[in-house]
């Protein structure tokens, strides 16, 4: 770990905050994303106007995190976001835990009450070490004295398994670490055998014979270059030797829809269960169980996982890990090809992820009212331009948005996946417009997940940014209530909310918006709001009435925790 020096009183704020914007503009870092309040906010937010980053404005800090945070993910740099004291570092939590458990590097930055003020000052001062320390790497009073302080806490946000580093600003800080999180504590010791180097690695490829690749996070938090470079190698290892490849939800796109050995998406559940029953191995490049569902690991066949960081916080895969190797994804898929003699035939993949599309598509009641969910996704997918980029929220719809949005590329589908944060999706496709210019976007959200950032459509139309909001509008918390089936703990109230005019609303943030209840209306939406240079609402009438069958076909037993 990068040794973060100890230090004492030292200069002004502003030339503490001058430093930290430069060390993340050296590694990239384009924009700073927030809701300042007085004191230091304001020295960051001049700072980084001073050296050329833009400072978008938003309405919450959470949305603020989230933005820095998938920014990190398409750009490989760190995000870079502020909040006040207090309520502000406060309403930050969550979107910091998004990037922690994201894996996404990202610096976050609060104003606090003075270490020479604290015996005086109880207004607004909480334990902001404590509180952020328990979201993110390290927790950071960074005072001025050392030079290389900022320097070293941006490595550190970046090094080994990314994630955030919180920074308080304090010119009469005590000691530059205050607090350092440590990570969660695996429920049993790892496995021996779950050791060794790549030679090791390669001994459990070269005897099998079908095996599968499970392609994951650590593959896609990676410099851009880096990441093309795993994708193009995952494309030889298929071309050549036909062997599948599954995408967990954040790797969809290393290897591209329509690929003969694009075998799916893997979730931990039982939609990609016929490849992996099927396989003598299965290697994990970038895999993290973060982002699988917590079900039990089923699968007889060993795993060997190769990718940026060790798995050190869970025995998800239990007694069938058999390796665990850290190495470039690049390097490690080239010397799987190396070594692998595969007895798949060329289309299988294809085959497998073709079975569990239609199993998915085909769910559905017999009279809707209103759309349905699949043709929510796969309409808007018809209508979009090549390379749309697509956000998702937690939440039901997420089912089928995840499995049947075309994705061709690396990082043109978006989820919080190890957090599974609902009001992700909004800002993650602000975020996206910003480090994408111009290229569409298009914000898949249910009521729900739209209600806890609704002031962020004000932050589209301010930007003017080309996002196409589309709302599953059910009135509902439909993914609860599919598990609530046959139970039915709580009842209606648990899950219900009054219907909301999502259009009327966009309306007044000075949105474009529509509210739509029939394919032909929805049709003609997406085509003027994909043509259209701002952004864009759609309100969708959707019936949720096959949401617990969806939820059947991707994960077999209903499991309530999830």
């Amino acid at each position: 770990m990068t040794a973060l020096p100890t230090s004492v009183v030292g200069p002004s704020r502003r030339s503490i905050a001058d430093d930290l914007v430069s060390a993340c503009r050296e590694v990239g870092t384009t924009h700073v994303f927030g809701v300042p309040g007085g004191g230091s906010n304001l020295d960051v937010v001049g700072a980084a106007q001073a050296q050329g980053l833009e400072f978008v404005l938003v309405h919450t800090e959470t949305a603020a995190a989230i933005m820095a945070g998938v920014m990190a993910e398409l750009t490989g740099a760190p995000g870079l976001c502020l909040a006040t004291r207090g309520p502000g570092a406060a309403s930050a939590v969550n979107g910091v835990a998004q990037a922690l458990l994201d894996r996404q590097p990202l610096v976050v930055v609060t104003d606090c009450v003075a270490a020479n003020d604290r015996p005086r000052v109880s207004h607004q001062r909480l334990d902001q070490p404590a509180l952020m320390g328990a979201v993110s790497k390290a927790s950071i009073a960074l005072d001025g004295r050392d030079p290389g302080a900022a320097q070293a806490l941006v490595a550190l946000a970046l090094e080994g398994r990314p994630g955030p580093v919180h920074v308080d600003i304090d010119p009469s800080a005590v000691s530059a670490v205050s607090a350092v999180s440590t990570g969660l504590v695996p429920a049993e010791p790892r496995p021996r055998s779950a050791v060794g180097d790549l030679a090791h690695a390669l001994e459990l490829v070269g005897a099998a014979r079908r095996p599968v690749v499970i392609v994951g996070i650590g593959a896609v938090v990676q410099r851009p270059a880096d990441r093309a470079d795993t994708a193009a190698a995952l494309a030889d290892l298929g071309n050549r030797l036909h062997v599948p490849v599954l995408c967990t939800y954040k790797a969809r796109g290393m290897v591209a829809d329509g690929s003969a050995w694009c075998a799916g998406v893997a979730t931990g559940a039982t939609i990609e269960s016929p490849v992996l029953q099927a396989a003598d191995l299965i290697i994990g490049v970038g895999l993290d169980p973060v982002e699988l569902i917590p079900a039990a690991w089923s699968y007889d066949a060993p795993v060997v996982l190769c990718g940026p960081w060790a798995v050190d916080d869970s025995s998800y895969f239990g007694d069938r890990l058999a390796a665990d190797v850290v190495a470039r994804p690049a390097d490690a898929i080239a010397a799987i090809a190396a070594t692998v003699v595969s007895e798949w035939a060329a289309d299988d993949g294809a085959v497998f992820a073709a079975a569990a599309i239609a199993e998915v598509l085909a769910v559905e009641p017999p009279a809707p009212v209103g759309l349905v969910p699949q043709q929510v996704v796969t309409l808007a997918a018809a209508a979009a331009p090549d390379g749309t980029i697509a956000t998702v929220d937690a939440g039901a719809h997420m089912l089928v948005a995840m499995p049947l949005w075309p994705v061709a590329a690396p990082c043109e589908l978006l989820i919080s996946s190890g957090l599974a944060t609902m009001g992700f999706a909004l800002p993650a496709a602000i975020a996206a417009a910003l480090a994408r210019p111009g290229r569409h976007v298009v914000c898949f959200t249910g009521d729900g997940g739209l209600g806890m950032v609704l002031a962020e459509l004000e932050t589209v139309a301010r930007l003017h940014l080309p996002i196409v909001v589309v709302v599953f509008d059910d009135a509902s918390l439909s993914l609860i209530a599919a598990k609530q089936q046959p139970e039915g703990h709580g009842g209606a109230a648990a899950v219900s909310y009054r219907a909301i005019d999502f259009a009327g609303v966009a309306a007044a943030c000075g949105l474009q918006a529509e509210r739509v209840s029939d394919v032909d209306a929805y049709e003609r939406a997406l085509t003027d709001a994909f043509a259209r240079e701002g952004g864009t609402l759609v309100d969708v009438t959707v019936d949720p009435s096959a949401y617990g069958a969806v939820l059947d076909a991707i994960r077999g037993v209903r499991i309530p925790s999830i």
